[in-house]
């Protein structure tokens, strides 16, 4: 599974509270280093002010938070987007623009925040120039037309050494912006008339740029300087469709997003269904050779030294809530026990009898492990194993009930489905065409004891093969909720993945995105749902779309702190 630290799981709910803090915005929040708002990845944001640049030597990470936050909280980002030019070029204008007003605009209150903002932005320029930034004629116009915004709004000088770079530059725009950047700082209270300006601005820059390539008669020369000039600025334009999937179940009410989500989950189709599977692991395997796993999972048990009552108490502490309802009898000290009154008046030489209630706890929460059978788990499958027993055995003790599920394919490349989907003429976007198959390793009326046979059924290789992973979410899903109808239990889905949805057969026949997509609306409709969806070792590329995380480490890998981490995490996402 991919390798998610526990100190950047920390580091990143530290710096998404220090943004919803200072913007008074709940939704925003930091998942995988990259910023999300209302649900959405808002990767529309200032070059100076990409998370990426949280860990470079020479960024200033506070000015890097307070400048996002002060994005959300002074910018409408709605009208923006509306706003916004079309063009590469141009939007990177447009938005650099919009972070310098509300920047400018910082209370003078937060005196702390706009020395932090100056000087994440002077360094990122130094960065940019030292960098190889200006070398190309686009490049060192941007970073004259930044700067110079930047002086007129704030009021104050650039380090020498870049006014130095860019002053050629700005003396030769100087007559044609002028008037520009007197509106700009007149209208920086105003985020519309302000982005009126800002277009003109942006129109003019575009109108340099297009005169620079007039003057170049070699059109190969002219994409290589603008490829060498662009691409020293990460920027992903705010109109690209990336992730339409994910961002289409956006919706502006509750109603409306499971509307769309059931459509959307509804056109997802299987090409035949005849063959699919849904079994307990353990039923597939000989008794002997599952004996041989059992021991396999024992021996990499017991050299783990794991503190199991310490462990259960944090669970129970976390999952449990301790009501009174009963009593304990027979008690030196306490309340009176109205049942021996009788024998303490007829025998005075006798004890008195007391009673005290008792504390127990009662389950608040269920637990459904999913485990992503695909190949590329096949190696790990002895730890996932080990995990998965481990974290079922404490909260057992703790009286929390746990179903273990799994998810693969019964062929590669297809199977049966798939051959008869060529025999018949191989019709355009058939849907799913493989066999699938669901495991049941442990299901939520089977002990920690009675069910370790089927968990050690994780270790059978041959179970390990490809994956629909869309179709697995929402059946683990459907059992959860109905494991309880009716009760208002905390219930948590946790899926083990690393990477996204693979299936041979179907992505040929149905294109790339056709998982992938099915997935990203299973994520959705799930946190739509009255349960908590977690994700362990998912990939980098899915690991942002899962609002809750759990930390995993190939390295120097120990169970015992992976559950604490897993306790500790649990912990101050329920608190946040």
């Amino acid at each position: 599974m991919q390798t998610q630290n526990h100190q950047d799981f920390e580091e990143q709910k530290q710096y998404g509270a220090m943004i919803r803090s200072l913007s008074g915005d709940m939704s925003a929040q930091i998942r995988d280093w990259r910023l999300f708002h209302r649900g959405a990845p808002f990767d529309s944001i200032a070059p100076h002010l990409q998370l990426e640049n949280l860990k470079a030597t020479w960024s200033y990470p506070r000015g890097l938070i307070d400048g996002i936050a002060l994005r959300l909280r002074y910018s409408d980002s709605d009208l923006h987007k509306l706003l916004s030019p079309t063009g590469m070029v141009e939007s990177l204008i447009f938005e650099v623009l919009e972070q310098l007003r509300v920047e400018s605009i910082c209370p003078k209150s937060l005196k702390g925040s706009r020395q932090n903002i100056q000087t994440q932005f002077m360094s990122w320029t130094q960065q940019f120039i030292a960098t190889g930034g200006v070398e190309g004629s686009i490049g060192l116009l941007l970073i004259t037309v930044f700067s110079t915004v930047w002086m007129k709004l704030n009021g104050q000088e650039m380090p020498h050494l870049i006014q130095d770079i860019v002053e050629s530059t700005r003396a030769g725009i100087a007559d044609s912006i002028g008037h520009l950047l007197v509106a700009l700082k007149k209208y920086r209270q105003d985020q519309t008339a302000y982005s009126k300006v800002s277009i003109e601005v942006v129109r003019l820059v575009a109108q340099f740029i297009e005169e620079e390539y007039r003057d170049n008669p070699s059109i190969r020369s002219k994409r290589k300087k603008q490829s060498s000039s662009l691409l020293q600025i990460e920027w992903i334009p705010p109109n690209t469709e990336k992730n339409q999937a994910y961002r289409a179940v956006l919706g502006q009410s509750s109603y409306e997003k499971n509307l769309y989500l059931r459509q959307a989950l509804n056109n997802y189709h299987v090409y035949d269904d005849t063959y699919d599977i849904e079994i307990e692991a353990q039923k597939k395997i000989r008794p002997a050779q599952l004996a041989i796993y059992q021991e396999d999972l024992n021996k990499a048990l017991s050299s783990e030294n794991i503190p199991w009552a310490k462990l259960t108490r944090h669970y129970q502490q976390l999952f449990s809530t301790r009501i009174y309802n009963k009593w304990r009898v027979t008690e030196a000290e306490g309340l009176i026990d109205r049942r021996y009154l009788i024998r303490a008046a007829t025998s005075p030489l006798q004890p008195i009898l007391h009673k005290q209630p008792y504390q127990y706890p009662k389950p608040k929460a269920k637990f459904t492990l999913l485990i992503d059978c695909s190949g590329s788990m096949k190696e790990q499958r002895i730890q996932i194993a080990c995990c998965v027993d481990a974290l079922v055995r404490i909260l057992d003790q703790a009286h929390i009930q746990t179903e273990v599920l799994g998810y693969s394919t019964r062929a590669w490349q297809g199977g049966r489905p798939f051959k008869a989907w060529k025999k018949n003429g191989q019709e355009a976007n058939p849907g799913r065409l493989n066999e699938r198959a669901h495991w049941i390793f442990k299901n939520f009326h089977t002990s920690w004891r009675r069910s370790r046979s089927g968990i050690a059924a994780l270790l059978r290789p041959e179970i390990y093969t490809e994956s629909v992973d869309g179709e697995a979410l929402l059946w683990a899903a459907e059992r959860l909720q109905k494991s309880d109808v009716g009760q208002s239990s905390n219930k948590k889905l946790i899926l083990f993945s690393d990477g996204c949805p693979m299936d041979r057969a179907t992505i040929e026949a149905n294109g790339d995105e056709f998982l992938k997509n099915h997935l990203l609306k299973a994520i959705a409709w799930c946190e739509q749902q009255h349960l908590e969806l977690w994700g362990c070792g998912i990939g980098e590329e899915l690991r942002p779309y899962f609002q809750n995380r759990l930390s995993w480490t190939n390295d120097a890998f120990t169970l015992s702190k992976t559950l604490q981490h897993w306790a500790y995490e649990f912990k101050t996402t329920s608190m946040a």
